[in-house]
């Protein structure tokens, strides 16, 4: 979220090893099961940012103006974080919650049934949008047509949706490059070509502490993210958030990309 890096912490491999043994761990040498979700949103999401707010705005406003009706949609390493399946809900009629970490697919399942009084103000930033006001119930929604799905980024079925969210993942997964790179990859090519998506990252990450728990992360430049991005995209638009004060020490700022994916 706005966000430490690990909304999409969870979404690593699908054959993690027992704790991290390297300094520069790769994602299958953490223990994603010892994630806590309760104590990532409690830090995170528990007062609506200036900065959260920003990114669901124009989240909001691309996927408004990208005519989308009926879509199947996904959300890749949801993490502990339910505004990017928000940001999709009023044009789903199948909403996938893509998730590694047996703990926050847990805590995803128990907010898909009816998800926690704290997401409403960020319900409700999407309501200023008539697209968003127009879904009476957000909550029932959001329970028939959301499915919570244990997997991996590096597993995804390619073509498969035709939009699509990656919050705060591949900077967050490990501390190393390559697989930040291929991350993105996978997820650009887990969409339908021209398929709308919307990713995001940490920029500078050193890291980060969920309760007394830390995990990797990866400290990307915009360049190259951007060229990463654009290898497989189009139309992109990129937009950097820096927050004042900064969620948390060890980054720089977070970026967002919205774009469409390329055949």
């Amino acid at each position: 979220m706005a966000l430490t890096p690990a909304t999409g912490g969870g979404c690593g491999e699908s054959t993690p090893r027992s704790p991290i043994q390297s300094p520069r761990p790769v994602n299958s040498d953490v223990e994603w099961d010892s994630f806590d979700p309760q104590a990532y949103v409690r830090h995170n999401y528990a007062d609506l940012r200036s900065d959260d707010r920003e990114i669901l705005c124009r989240i909001r406003d691309f996927f408004a103006g990208a005519k989308l009706s009926d879509a199947r949609c996904v959300d890749v390493g949801s993490g502990a974080n339910l505004y990017p399946a928000l940001s999709l809900l009023p044009f789903s009629k199948a909403l996938d919650l893509c998730e590694w970490s047996t703990a926050n697919v847990n805590w995803l399942r128990t907010q898909v049934d009816s998800y926690d009084e704290l997401w409403d103000p960020y319900w409700q930033v999407c309501a200023e949008h008539p697209a968003y006001a127009a879904l009476a119930d957000p909550r029932r929604r959001l329970a028939q047509v959301g499915r919570v799905v244990r997997a991996s980024v590096f597993t995804l079925p390619r073509h498969a949706w035709s939009a699509g969210t990656m919050f705060f993942v591949a900077c967050s997964i490990s501390a190393d490059r390559a697989e930040a790179e291929h991350a993105i990859g996978r997820f650009l090519d887990a969409l339908r070509p021209g398929s709308p998506f919307a990713v995001t990252v940490m920029l500078g990450s050193l890291g980060y502490s969920v309760g007394r728990r830390m995990f990797p992360a990866v400290a990307l430049q915009r360049a190259d993210v951007v060229a990463s991005i654009a290898t497989g995209a189009y139309n992109l638009d990129v937009h950097e958030v820096r927050p004042k004060p900064p969620l948390r020490d060890g980054y720089l700022s977070m970026l967002l990309a919205t774009g469409r994916t390329r055949g």
